[in-house]
């Protein structure tokens, strides 16, 4: 729990005003195990005198980032599939992963954990093991016992389309010995416990897509990979290989290296749809 130092506390009433949780009482500096640990009592205090359950209170700086600049900033950012061989030093990669604590949750918890494959050895054995378990995947979807099934109780699947994406995939395999990584320097994964009630999923995508953000903002190139976690599904054989906890499941998967090209056009996408309500 955030601690309250009430020498420090001038009983302004910002943090009692602003909890969510409606857990503070101020005139004992208690916080109730109602407390949902938002941080926002600690953001919030003029004085500092909200300590928090770990680490320290930094005053924030003034941020100079427009609209303008965010939006040049995400019109740039694009799929990386071509990386230069250049390694990430391990500071850049725990500079990547230590910003992750300022992003938001979906349920107000702190649910994930985050694996860094970067030998190139790992690296490969992920694709390699993506691939296999892809394959075995479209094989049975589009097998003769299957697809009968699936035509009828799935009829949008597109079995026609699944056998030669398959064709396809198997035959780029021999020509691309990395075509799950791309021979990025360094992969992300974010897994967490599998729950029914738990939102580690929704946290991993929100965290895999600020983590993305930031990285393009140091020069460096992202990709967002499903395959990985479709192959590294609920009790996959894949995953104690890589040191994921056996009751963890991986949610979201990021490529990250220093991308071999640039892109210099803007390339126009549709907006969605919009309902004002």
């Amino acid at each position: 729990m955030p601690i309250i130092n009430l020498e420090r506390c001038t009983r302004c009433l910002r943090c009692v005003n602003d909890c969510p949780a409606g857990a503070i009482t101020i005139e004992t500096g208690e916080i109730a195990d109602t407390c949902i640990q938002c941080g926002h009592c600690v953001a919030i205090c003029p004085e500092m005198a909200v300590k928090p359950d770990f680490g320290d209170v930094f005053l924030l700086q003034p941020y100079t980032v427009t609209p303008k600049d965010f939006r040049n900033l995400t019109s740039g950012i694009r799929s990386c599939r071509s990386f230069l061989s250049k390694d990430i030093q391990d500071s850049v990669l725990l500079q990547l992963v230590d910003n992750m604590k300022h992003y938001p949750s979906a349920s107000n918890a702190r649910p994930l954990q985050i694996t860094v494959v970067r030998s190139k050895e790992k690296v490969k054995l992920l694709n390699d093991l993506t691939e296999e378990a892809l394959i075995r995947m479209f094989s049975l979807i589009s097998s003769p016992w299957v697809s009968p099934f699936l035509r009828i109780f799935v009829p949008s699947v597109n079995i026609s389309k699944i056998r030669r994406y398959k064709n396809n995939f198997i035959e780029r395999k021999k020509e691309n010995d990395s075509q799950i990584c791309y021979h990025a320097p360094a992969v992300l994964l974010f897994h967490g416990e599998v729950s029914k009630t738990g939102m580690a999923e929704a946290d991993a995508n929100i965290w895999a897509a600020y983590t993305s953000i930031y990285a393009n903002s140091m020069g460096l190139g992202t990709c967002f990979n499903g395959f990985i976690v479709k192959a590294m599904g609920k009790r996959s054989k894949l995953n104690p290989l890589f040191k994921i906890p056996s009751d963890h499941q991986v949610y979201a998967s990021l490529l990250v290296g220093y991308p071999k090209v640039k892109f210099r056009n803007e390339a126009s996408r549709q907006s969605p749809v919009v309902v004002f309500l």
